[in-house]
């Protein structure tokens, strides 16, 4: 039996870690004090595509990258010192970086993910949780969205991957998708493309940086089927789609602001760095400079508060 990837011992073992976060949850329920429980790093600055729905480029300035010592300061003084259980590495594409790579999953075993294109070999690395691999739709539209050849390319890397490394390999492997208004009705088909042969795969939407962003899934009817489809293949693979049903339900409406401002949204439960290890504002997905774009929270659809919030915590 399994829980989101991890087995009875490995749980065990982590129970210094667990124990942290039930005094973390407690004192936000009883005294509202908040603090971090996740992390997410950008451990390069360097990305070799450049999808159409991707905010990274948006606030994109410097070339400048921490060195491998650096970052480990950075995980001594931010990430362990606040007892962060989780860290997701990304970037840029954050394979390019296999000596940060190699830190972060030395200093946080089977605690630290891996969010990639998927477009270079994939290495295994004992101790890796699991590399969360952006697929976004069938062969044509992810294409579309991610430059030709894309979908191929990571395809063959996740299957060799699987192949080379053991038939429990494919564990190590989740499908991320971000839903927009180009690949939204290829939702059913990426779920079937894909359960054969991975562990897990979960679901957000794209969240804009400006009005009238023609990526934008609007909250309405057809967002509201699509939600609807991915429950209805959740209730059917159980175990493969990962999102909460209450989690997908919120999807359907606002659910974390107001304009830029986060309101109901728990942006403190992720200390999140950019790739100078300075913490990014208002989330994972805005910038530590001042005056860069930000996210319009109130068309948010990040996976990863959407679930805390789901959760019963909140801003």
């Amino acid at each position: 039996m399994e829980i989101m990837g991890r087995g009875f011992r490995q749980i065990m073992q982590e129970s210094p870690g667990y124990f942290h976060i039930f005094m973390k949850y407690t004192g936000y329920k009883l005294f509202h004090k908040k603090s971090p429980i996740y992390g997410s790093a950008d451990i390069i600055n360097v990305c070799n595509l450049h999808c159409t729905h991707c905010y990274w480029w948006l606030n994109r300035k410097e070339n400048e990258e921490l060195t491998v010592e650096q970052w480990k300061e950075i995980i001594d003084k931010k990430f362990k010192k606040n007892h962060i259980f989780i860290v997701t590495l990304v970037g840029g594409e954050p394979t390019m970086r296999m000596d940060v790579k190699k830190l972060f999953v030395k200093e946080f075993p089977k605690r630290a993910c891996v969010v990639s294109n998927g477009t270079f070999p994939l290495q295994k690395i004992p101790g890796l949780y699991f590399y969360w691999i952006s697929i976004d739709g069938t062969q044509q539209v992810h294409d579309n969205i991610r430059g030709q050849g894309t979908h191929e390319k990571s395809k063959k890397n996740i299957m060799d991957y699987i192949k080379n490394n053991g038939e429990k390999a494919w564990k190590d492997i989740w499908i991320s998708m971000t839903i927009n208004s180009q690949n939204y009705k290829t939702v059913r088909d990426v779920i079937e493309e894909w359960q054969p042969h991975v562990n897990k795969i979960g679901f957000q939407f794209h969240t804009p940086f400006a009005k009238g962003d023609p990526l934008w899934l609007p909250f309405g009817p057809e967002r509201t089927k699509v939600v609807d489809d991915i429950i209805a293949m959740r209730n059917k693979y159980p175990d493969y789609v990962i999102n909460p049903i209450k989690q997908l339900e919120l999807m359907k409406k606002n659910w974390g602001g107001k304009g830029t401002t986060p309101v109901d949204c728990p942006t403190w439960a992720i200390l999140s760095v950019d790739h100078m290890g300075r913490e990014k504002k208002p989330c994972c997905i805005g910038s530590a400079e001042k005056g860069s774009m930000q996210p319009i929270c109130e068309d948010c659809g990040l996976g990863c508060y959407s679930v805390l919030v789901a959760n019963g915590m909140k801003g």
